[in-house]
């Protein structure tokens, strides 16, 4: 009966574990081209930059309009007055009411050199704004794949810290073990009790640090992110011996680096300001033609309309601008003076570039052979806390050197997640500099 009992139980305990199991929300599965398809919808400061293409695309039209087409003005008005009597020199004068309606339809056209010059500037607008839109669309995908990188970062180090978990928990089981002998003492095992409460808080950090940067992941999406906040990574990044060269590197992000490409848009459209800002000294051409027509009533005894067309107009004019207090002269050296400062900052941005480039291969080929280095030392550490296992489990070895060899393979399992993440990390950076994926 009591074993009847005791299976029932184990039974109900069973089905209890399986439900709640099943109920556990599952972690939510990402990659990386999903991130990114994703950070481009909505991350909400590249939306901002998108929305700016709409303003330099109206204006272009505007430009392209006031060349091609003629300005359209209709105006109407309407008068009355009532009729009545006034006085002049003693004698009283009747004044009939008169009610007026008038509409007129007018054409402006005007050609001056500033017009094309305009339609010129904003085509160049448009472009130094997609070129800023590309630039800003790279450096998302730059910060979400860094980021990417951070997170799985951040989850092998929850795993590295719940290895040091279980290997505390090995330790602790091995020292009550050696004491209940009488091999070992009651400080070893007090020790590994310590070592295994401070593996457990390890873990509780490693898993706050995923946390945090998960957050940080879709903060940079631009949506919500899960509650709780659970994420799987399903990319993974192979190690690689990087084989760039510097001159290929440097001449692709000369071309492709757009923060570089969106300067020399900018110059272009700096070009065109000197442009706009000289032909303000070339003439101007306006031609006009109107037509209407205008109805008057007279309130008298015979009331009637009188109907006028008013007969159609055409103008020519030309015009020269001669003298206006040197406002053309201040505004060809400002447009002159902007012209140079982009030209500068490109010259700058390029040094900065060729810097960067530089700098990120030289992390990237030292942060490979560090790969290497703490790989070996990972090996020897590993090595090293087996015989000291081994050695305190036959009692030729003290517990401070099994802590010891715990602590030196902990230490370097660490170092080689972070020497790895440290390569994935220098190739999204020369990725950065160069403006372009190299993977």
């Amino acid at each position: 009966m009591r074993v009847r009992l005791i299976l029932g139980w184990l039974l109900v305990l069973s089905l209890l574990a399986v439900i709640g199991y099943a109920q556990e929300p599952a972690a939510r599965s990402l990659s990386l081209t999903d991130a990114l398809v994703i950070a481009r919808r909505n991350n909400p400061d590249f939306l901002q930059t998108l929305n700016d293409r709409w303003t330099a695309s109206r204006q272009l039209t505007s430009a392209t309009a006031n060349l091609l087409t003629p300005s359209v003005d209709v105006s109407g008005s309407a008068y009355a007055s009532q009729a009545g009597e006034r006085s002049f020199f003693g004698q009283s004068i009747s004044i009939p009411g008169v009610r007026q309606t008038s509409y007129s339809l007018g054409l402006n056209y005007r050609l001056a050199g500033s017009i094309f010059a305009n339609r010129g500037l904003s085509r160049a607008q448009l472009h130094a704004t997609d070129a800023d839109i590309a630039g800003a669309q790279t450096l998302l995908e730059t910060s979400v794949r860094q980021q990417y990188l951070n997170v799985l970062q951040a989850q092998a180090q929850e795993a590295l810290a719940r290895r040091a978990l279980e290997r505390a928990q090995e330790n602790l089981a091995l020292a009550q073990a050696r004491l209940s002998v009488g091999q070992g003492t009651l400080i070893d095992v007090r020790r590994a009790e310590v070592e295994k409460g401070q593996a457990e808080v390890g873990v509780l950090r490693a898993q706050q640090t995923v946390v945090n940067q998960s957050l940080v992941l879709f903060q940079r999406l631009g949506v919500p992110a899960p509650e709780p906040v659970r994420v799987q990574l399903t990319d993974s990044f192979p190690v690689v011996e990087p084989r760039f060269t510097i001159d290929t590197l440097m001449a692709l992000a000369l071309a492709e680096n757009p923060g570089l490409r969106a300067l020399r848009a900018r110059e272009g459209a700096a070009r065109w300001g000197v442009r706009s800002a000289n032909s303000q000294y070339l003439p101007s051409m306006s031609v006009s033609a109107g037509v209407g027509r205008t109805s008057t009533r007279v309130d008298t005894t015979g009331a009637t309309w009188q109907g006028q067309k008013n007969p159609w107009s055409l103008s020519l004019a030309v015009s020269l601008p001669l003298y206006d207090g040197f406002q053309r002269s201040v505004e060809r050296s400002r447009a002159k003076a902007q012209e140079d400062d982009v030209r500068q900052a490109i010259r700058a941005r390029e040094l900065q570039v060729r810097a960067e480039v530089t700098a990120a291969l030289h992390s990237l080929t030292l942060a490979y052979r560090t790969i290497a280095v703490q790989d070996r030392n990972k090996a020897a550490s590993s090595e090293a806390l087996e015989l000291a296992t081994q050695r305190y489990r036959v009692g030729s070895g003290t517990y401070i050197e099994l802590l010891d060899a715990r602590v030196a393979a902990e230490r370097a399992e660490a170092e080689y997640v972070t020497a790895v993440y440290d390569y994935h990390k220098s190739i999204a950076a020369l990725e950065n500099a160069v403006g372009r994926p190299l993977r």
